[in-house]
């Protein structure tokens, strides 16, 4: 049995809407503790860790841990048809084995998906040695994503002691975002040694379309490592990550 009922439709609306262009499908798990779907996209490039806590929820009933294989692109097209002042409510039909989805606001409207047999990926945490730490207002990042999608298809991270850098090139034109130490729009800056990686600007694009232009997005960075995103979601008590895959250059 379950059921599971939010108030704010946004967060699933706003996550699902980022996650559907990295992942066509995925595996969920509800337990008791909450709901949680890590999954890597079709090219091994991206990792995608979703985390909502019971807490986050207004109701939360699951009988026992259960796993629901969703195709997203359907998730995702059933939540935008989501009102900003409707609650969500999500139920799993056992006898038809489909996920019934109800947006329940000035009226009630039930949407019932079919469930997929897809198997549980084990993936585990990648170690990864990150050696910077910042944490950026996540409007910054995407202005700068958006100046780096006019020039070229990569951008830079750079962070060193004097702050965080975005620098793009391609066909003679450039494009860099500078953020000082101090800055206000850097509230945290964690450094043992300086460090830069290039990225996929699309990737990048499309994982911080889940983060609200306020919130604050915290970025790991190692010599040419991966990147991982971390986002907060559901007013701090869920998590919503990225890890996403060096470009590196050929000398």
């Amino acid at each position: 049995m379950l059921t599971v009922r939010m108030s704010d439709t946004k967060v699933w609306k706003t996550c699902m809407g980022a996650i559907v262009n990295l992942l066509e499908e995925a595996h969920f798990r509800f337990t008791q503790e909450g709901v949680s779907m890590r999954a890597m996209d079709p090219s091994h490039v991206a990792l995608v860790d979703f985390r909502l806590p019971s807490s986050a929820f207004e109701e939360y009933r699951v009988s026992k841990p259960l796993g629901l294989g969703l195709s997203l692109t359907e998730l995702n097209r059933v939540l935008s048809r989501a009102k900003s002042d409707d609650a969500l409510v999500m139920e799993h039909d056992e006898e038809k084995n489909r996920l019934l989805v109800t947006f329940r606001g000035t009226s009630s409207r039930k949407f019932s998906l079919p469930l997929l047999d897809l198997r549980e990926s084990e993936l585990p945490e990648p170690r990864l040695q990150f050696t910077a730490l910042v944490e950026v207002m996540a409007e910054v990042l995407q202005d700068g994503l958006r100046d780096s999608e006019t020039v070229g298809e990569n951008v830079r991270f750079r962070v060193t002691e004097e702050g965080f850098f975005m620098h793009a090139e391609g066909d003679g034109k450039s494009a860099e975002l500078r953020l000082e130490k101090g800055s206000a729009a850097m509230p945290k800056l964690k450094l043992e040694r300086s460090c830069s990686s290039m990225f996929n600007v699309k990737y990048l694009s499309d994982m911080l379309k889940a983060a609200d232009p306020k919130d604050v997005v915290t970025v790991h960075l190692g010599e040419d490592l991966p990147v991982k995103l971390d986002l907060r979601i559901a007013g701090g008590r869920g998590s919503l990550s990225f890890i996403l895959a060096p470009r590196i250059e050929l000398e």
